[in-house]
């Protein structure tokens, strides 16, 4: 099965689980971790920028349209796009950095979010989630990153890269 088939299956499994089951946790803070953009992130690692950005604009759209949703539509999927474009584009220059890449952009997720609202929606909203939930987002994004990357990119990867670098390290020309 093609990989990018497959990880926008996973994205969507995901996406319900983060609608159905994660946002209706009770965490302190008011906040829960984004799941679909630690997803994207995976993803951009894998596959590159310009992927990233595609599947990231994709799967923000999605989350634009459904509820609960309280910003205009097109939002998330900047967002995303933004953070899926960075995390590839980050990844291609430096491939060994995959964990700082994704606590990275664990980090920067809320925040670009804020940012994108604030242009948005007015700069009173942006000054309520920075004084409230913004670094809870951010400890949970980054708490759950490391699974949540791990499993988005060893989806979009695949065994075959996995069995190429083991080929190399033994000494093959795989």
């Amino acid at each position: 099965m093609n990989r990018d088939v497959l990880s926008v299956a996973a994205l969507l499994l995901v996406m319900i689980v983060q609608v159905t089951f994660v946002n209706r946790l009770p965490l302190p803070g008011d906040a829960v971790p984004d799941l679909v953009m630690l997803g994207v992130v995976g993803y951009a690692l894998a596959r590159g920028a310009r992927r990233g950005a595609v599947m990231g604009f994709a799967a923000g759209l999605l989350g634009d349209v459904v509820p609960p949703v309280a910003h205009e539509v097109g939002q998330y999927a900047l967002v995303l796009c933004l953070i899926g474009f960075v995390a590839g584009r980050w990844a291609e220059s430096r491939p060994e950095a995959g964990p700082a890449v994704a606590a990275g952009c664990a980090a920067l997720g809320p925040v670009v979010a804020v940012v994108i609202g604030v242009v948005f929606g007015g700069a009173a909203a942006g000054v309520v989630v920075l004084a409230g939930s913004l670094p809870s987002v951010m400890l949970y994004n980054l708490l759950a990153a490391p699974l949540m990357v791990w499993m988005m990119t060893r989806v979009a990867r695949g065994r075959e890269r996995a069995v190429r670098r083991a080929g190399r390290l033994a000494g093959g020309r795989t």
